[in-house]
């Protein structure tokens, strides 16, 4: 990887930093409202959302070397979009997108990507986990350090997209996979919410 400069590999860290803390901070409105049969449409929403950000990861070719990563982004940006939505619209099927904080997205974003990184954000009280708030320099902190780790990672893979068949496949079962595991920690979350507040009105009613 020739051009593969040290100033071009901190301008990378920097885009995808600055790329997540947009993201965090606008989190994305849905159009979905509370259903009975909420578990079978998330379960459809999952499928959706990782089937479009396979096809997106697998059809936007990026050239190998740093120069055609660094024109990756808006294929990363796109991919992140589509995992912020679909946190959204899982929340607003539990009824509960008031509850989805910007530490809340991150956590269903990241946690099965960057646990070490993230893991200080919830804490598990039983069966909940309970997300905790930080400040705007701690979370602009924490995501800096989570974009270095996602840009470390994904220069690692450069390598890859020189052969531009494997890399597409290679791309595209990646983001289904990451997709579908953002979904599935969303589904946790704020299933346990919504089952929680369930409890405390039964058990309102019982009293």
């Amino acid at each position: 990887m020739s051009d593969c400069t040290d100033e071009k590999m901190e301008k990378f860290k920097e885009k995808i930093s600055s790329l997540l803390f947009e993201l965090i901070t606008d989190i994305p409105e849905s159009l979905y409202t509370p259903s009975e049969n909420s578990d079978d449409k998330i379960k459809k929403l999952i499928r959706q959302a990782s089937i479009k950000a396979a096809t997106v990861s697998a059809t936007l070719s990026v050239p190998a070397g740093l120069t055609g990563v660094l024109t990756s982004i808006p294929d990363i940006a796109a991919i992140w979009r589509i995992q912020a939505q679909l946190v959204s619209d899982i929340a607003a099927t539990y009824g509960k997108f008031a509850q989805l904080s910007r530490e809340a997205m991150v956590w269903c974003l990241f946690r099965h990507s960057a646990a070490q990184l993230v893991r200080d954000i919830a804490v598990r009280t039983g069966s909940r986990i309970v997300v905790q708030k930080l400040s705007l320099a701690a979370l602009e902190t924490l995501l800096t350090k989570i974009g270095i780790k996602i840009s470390t990672k994904f220069l690692g893979k450069v390598a890859l997209r020189a052969i531009p068949a494997i890399g597409a496949i290679g791309n595209g079962a990646y983001s289904f996979y990451d997709t579908t595991e953002v979904g599935k920690t969303a589904a946790a979350y704020f299933k346990a919410l919504a089952d929680q507040e369930a409890e405390v009105q039964e058990a309102d009613v019982v009293s």
